[in-house]
């Protein structure tokens, strides 16, 4: 018979430590304490509380074609709370309606920019009665729904892990924003040497985020993550009227690490002339063959393919005929399947600061449960091996491994990719791996074959755009080509434009038939959604991929058939220096 954990409140209370000396930590601490009475008063029992402040100094500046279309600068603090009834086996968690509050709310979004413990004290005692009274009417709309339904497993609905303890210092937020307001405008200018290019625009980002967590369980944290990026995104139209896009990202940790202002232009300039390249090339048509996945393509394909589906999901309890809003992971089930080729092993490790001199955008030292990451194997020769775990148990996990890096749904947290790193033994050089694709093609007589070296990964197409994938799709959609070259047995390329691909799924990595020994290390920003969808997603990641280049035996692609918009009706304007 499986046994019961039944941990008394006053007994996870006595695991705390001395309350810290840090004002924030020390509040939420403090109220912590005096809300163990919550029990005694609503009968219901408190086993875990959590609270933790986002303290976020940020900048962003927007500019087009040299003029700077808005600038912001921000600086607020953001409560948050977790409060669990009942015991790890069953609790107010994991249920559709787990997050509803259908009182009044009288605590505050955000809480006073000074230490203020008074203040601090109300809204943080405010926001721990209204997690009381929400998870009190949760367990019972929960209990009643098990009422009418059948379960095929029973699973706790929490898990225990060592309480991290970290105390980083907080330097002074201090930065010259007329600096990169003024870079964002010179590096917004690349784009006025490209009449054609209809919509462009270049974002500079800084932005620092200091999280003060504190649960009973005795975990205390207070540490700081600077990320700063460039983003230019850029649309055209070809002379048949198809939309062509292109965009890129740089990234760093904080803005004292920042590439150099001509990295950046230089990455920019690229965007527009592959843009310019797109308008020109010609329509492709469908294909169906090898495919090379080139450098960047391949880390692209990676991170959404295995990273984007490397963590399960737990089914919220739902009333019966309603439908779980939750999409199980292709991955789901599949320990000890093969999914890769014999040759491969992927590791996802959030430990590692810096690869061969390179600094890693997902490290972090605690989770946003209080709990230190571990690396996880999640392919082992070919075979699934792991999944990244928050402390709510899936079917797969049964314990942390420090991977809850979003904000989730249902009282949880989001398992997410830190370091993606994908290798393959026996790999060959680019320039051999190029030769035997062309050998493929003469052997097969195709008059051509694909390479591809750029994925819309990150996703710059918007809500409406990833909807219809989605429809069009039937399943979870995979990034489209942006950068899709015809090359033929004598070693020519074609630019071609407009593929997409056709029934590809998670399956298709068995057809990896040749791998490269290069690495190339993508950084991009993760927040949860399909394809990473820019702008989506209340929370934001850094995320790091190293995977080498890699052959398909036969994938499919075709151009779909939808109406083109059409061309500008007027030219242009001439540009000026005015």
């Amino acid at each position: 018979m499986k046994r019961r954990i039944f941990l008394s409140f006053p007994a996870l209370l006595a695991a705390q430590s001395t309350p810290s000396e840090d004002p924030l930590l020390k509040v939420m601490q403090g109220e912590m304490e005096r809300a163990k009475s919550l029990s005694v008063v609503g009968g219901q029992p408190v086993y875990y509380m959590e609270c933790s402040v986002d303290e976020v100094h940020s900048f962003s500046a927007q500019a087009s074609l040299g003029g700077l279309i808005n600038s912001r600068s921000n600086y607020f603090r953001l409560p948050g709370v977790g409060l669990r009834i009942g015991n790890m086996d069953f609790d107010n968690t994991n249920y559709l309606l787990s997050d509803l509050f259908q009182g009044t709310r009288y605590d505050q979004s955000q809480l006073p920019l000074e230490n203020n413990l008074s203040a601090l004290r109300h809204n943080f005692w405010l926001a721990l009665d209204r997690a009381y009274k929400t998870a009190i009417e949760a367990i019972g709309r929960k209990k009643a729904a098990l009422r009418n339904v059948t379960q095929s497993e029973t699973l706790p609905d929490f898990s225990a892990a060592p309480p991290a303890k970290l105390l980083e210092p907080v330097a002074a937020w201090n930065l010259n924003e007329e600096i990169w307001k003024n870079l964002a405008k010179e590096w917004s200018l690349v784009f006025r040497n490209h009449p054609d290019i209809y919509d462009s625009t270049v974002d500079v980002e800084i932005s620092r985020d200091t999280l003060f967590y504190a649960n009973t369980y005795g975990a205390e944290v207070r540490m700081t993550e600077d990320l700063f990026y460039v983003r230019a995104r850029a649309n055209s139209q070809a002379p048949d009227g198809m939309v062509v896009r292109d965009s890129i990202t740089v990234m760093s940790m904080g803005a004292n690490q920042a590439p150099a202002r001509e990295t950046v232009r230089a990455e920019i300039a690229k965007v527009a002339a592959n843009i310019d390249a797109l308008r020109k090339a010609p329509a492709a048509d469908s294909y169906n063959g090898p495919v090379l996945f080139e450098g960047l393509a391949a880390a692209q394909l990676f991170a959404e393919m295995i990273g984007g589906q490397a963590a399960t999901v737990r089914q919220p309890v739902v009333e019966p005929g309603r439908p779980s809003p939750v999409s199980a992971s292709d991955f789901e089930g599949r320990r000890g399947s093969r999914v890769l080729p014999t040759e491969f092993t992927v590791v996802d490790d959030p430990t590692q600061k810096t690869y061969r001199g390179r600094p890693l955008m997902g490290y972090y030292p605690v989770d946003q449960e209080g709990v230190k990451p571990e690396p996880v194997v999640l392919v082992e020769k070919g075979n699934w091996a792991g999944y990244l775990a928050t402390r709510q148990p899936t079917r797969e996990t049964k314990a942390s491994n420090g991977h809850a890096r979003l904000k989730g749904n249902f009282g949880a947290n989001q398992a997410y990719i830190s370091n993606l790193f994908v290798k393959a033994e026996g790999g060959v050089e680019p320039a051999a791996l190029r030769q035997r694709f062309l050998e493929m093609l003469q052997q097969r007589n195709k008059p051509y074959g694909l390479l591809l070296r750029k994925l819309d990964f990150p996703s710059t197409g918007g809500l409406t755009e990833l909807r219809q994938m989605f429809a069009g799709a039937g399943s979870r959609p995979v990034p489209f080509p942006l950068l899709a070259y015809k090359i033929y047995p004598d070693g020519r390329e074609e630019l071609v434009r407009g593929l997409r691909f056709r029934n590809m799924s998670s399956r298709a990595l068995r057809d990896i038939i040749a791998t490269g020994n290069d690495e190339t290390q993508f950084d991009f920003i993760g927040n949860g959604a399909p394809l990473a969808l820019v702008g989506a997603g209340n929370y934001i990641v850094g995320v790091s991929v190293v995977a080498p280049s890699v052959i398909f035996d036969d994938l499919e692609l075709d151009r779909p058939q939808t109406e083109l918009p059409k061309l500008p009706a007027v030219p242009p304007p001439p540009f000026s220096s005015i």
